[in-house]
């Protein structure tokens, strides 16, 4: 008898140490929009064929989506619901709008408007508390200069429009009217409504702040024999994954990855590490590291060849309003990994995702102030735009840890 309750307990122990599974966040479908050059429609053609030289962008804020179509050059607001309220289109590479040609009888009758607008090469996008937008774009030939200490050709800008669609002036390096700049990576807005403009260049990360007027308060480069080193292992290469901006304070969040080659090989950390740092943009001085938790049966480099780099774990998808990480990681071809971390690096979450990319044509993943994932998803016959509500984790996950 003392046998089998000796048996019974241990079981149930080992049922106890067993890790628990790592639930499914549900995904909802908030709308979608057909394939096309219409005023209610999303040109993927261009993008398919030409990969990233058209950009799509995607941008949440107060339940509004704005799109950036590169393809079509045109930039669209619409409601949760798939209206479109909205329209700043170039008539160059547009059909006369059909859904602002009559008064309609709904409710958004009112607001609703389309704006013409020589918009040329147009990629990411942000907007303000006070719905201003700021909408990458390229400038005319004539105006883009070359940088040969930067090694790129300078030719993006920041124009920003008023809510009702009325071009204020345009942004560039020193400020409004200033510069072009070299490769856009993203564009944020914070908490105080100041623009950050995230660039990169084949040899280094450019960062610049903005106050709300346009004036420049910061200026940062990013550059690869800067990134601090691996203490425990000196030898080992870093590589910059993300630059990131804090939305409430001064403050920039780094991913590295570091190529832990070195290690041996029967070292759990060999491989890939990854830290986050944050980094002050006043100085540029680094702060203490955030170790990313490794990915338990993903570090499996024991007798890799020498020099086989293993990808990176997690990305950093965005920080939210209250400091809190979102990162994620695939795990098999539709199957992502969310883990939410604290400002001190303790995770908060873990969730699992799925997104169908082996059918997507066409993928943009954002976080927004309030923590929620929600993306673009281009499919061969539509486009969706749907969300995950991992604003609710937190609440979720207080008390019980990761």
């Amino acid at each position: 008898m003392k046998a089998r309750t000796w048996l019974i307990l241990a079981l149930l122990g080992l049922a106890a140490c067993r890790p628990k599974a790592v639930e499914e966040l549900p995904r909802e479908e908030l709308f979608s929009l057909g394939i096309g050059k219409m005023d209610n429609q999303v040109d993927l053609f261009l993008v398919r064929g030409q990969g990233n030289e058209q950009k799509i962008g995607v941008y949440m804020r107060d339940g509004l989506f704005y799109l950036a179509n590169g393809s079509s050059a045109k930039i669209m607001e619409l409601s949760s619901y798939g209206d479109l309220i909205f329209l700043l289109y170039n008539p160059q590479s547009n059909p006369p709008p059909v859904s602002f040609s009559s008064e309609s009888s709904d409710n958004l009758a009112a607001t609703r408007k389309a704006v013409a607008y020589p918009l040329a090469r147009i990629g990411e996008l942000a907007v303000d508390s006070g719905k201003r937008l700021y909408v990458e774009d390229m400038v005319s030939s004539e105006r883009q200069l070359p940088d040969r200490g930067l090694g790129v050709l300078l030719s993006r800008v920041v124009l920003r429009f008023d809510r009702h669609g009325k071009l204020e002036d345009f942004i560039g390096q020193e400020g409004v009217g200033g510069t072009p700049f070299p490769y856009i990576e993203s564009l944020y807005v914070t908490g105080n409504d100041e623009l950050v403009v995230v660039c990169r260049t084949p040899r280094s990360w450019l960062v610049y702040w903005y106050t709300t007027s346009g004036s420049l308060q910061y200026q940062l480069t990013v550059e690869p024999a800067s990134l601090p080193p691996l203490a425990e292992s000196p030898a080992a290469v870093a590589s910059l994954g993300k630059l990131v901006p804090d939305l409430e304070r001064r403050t920039l969040y780094a991913v590295l990855y570091y190529n832990n080659q070195d290690a041996p090989e029967t070292d759990p950390s060999r491989g890939y590490l990854t830290r986050i740092y944050r980094i002050d943009v006043q100085t540029g001085h680094y702060g203490e590291p955030l170790d990313v938790p490794p990915d338990a049966g993903r570090q499996g480099t024991a007798g890799a060849p020498q020099g086989e780099l293993v990808p990176p774990s997690y990305e950093l998808l965005g920080v939210n309003a209250q400091g809190a990480f979102f990162l994620l990681r695939r795990e098999d071809t539709n199957l992502f990994r969310l883990l939410v971390l604290d400002r001190a690096g303790r995770p908060l979450a873990r969730r699992n995702l799925v997104m169908e990319d082996s059918e997507l044509y066409f993928k943009a993943l954002r976080l927004s102030a309030e923590g929620i994932i929600y993306a673009l998803l281009g499919e061969e016959y539509r486009v969706r735009i749907v969300w995950w509500r991992s604003d609710r984790l937190l609440k979720e996950e207080a008390g019980e840890g990761g």
